[in-house]
């Protein structure tokens, strides 16, 4: 993604600085986790009371696993449940085939 960004000349630092406040941390990937995360503070309060948010990328299926609910096609939170989180998986093994 950043060499994409660098190739189409943006200003990576502009665009961190912008939507990435200080401070922040982040668990950098390992392939015992195969998953990375940044924890980003100050982002304003949630339905939860928290003012923190989460980033993670990685393999599907492992951040499948620490999902509680999902965006449908209208942008609505759903809880997600067994099925369709089978569903997802199915994807998951569909595409990594």
């Amino acid at each position: 993604m950043l060499k994409m960004m660098r190739k189409l000349s943006a200003d990576v630092e502009k665009i961190r600085k912008t939507h990435i406040p200080e401070p922040y941390v982040r668990f950098q990937f390992t392939s015992k986790r195969k998953r990375m995360s940044t924890v980003i503070n100050k982002c304003g309060e949630t339905e939860h009371g928290h003012d923190a948010r989460c980033h993670m990328k990685g393999a599907a299926e492992i951040l499948l696993e620490s999902c509680s609910s999902y965006l449908n096609e209208s942008g609505q939170r759903v809880p997600l449940n067994d099925s369709i989180k089978q569903e997802f998986l199915n994807v998951i093994t569909l595409y990594a085939s």
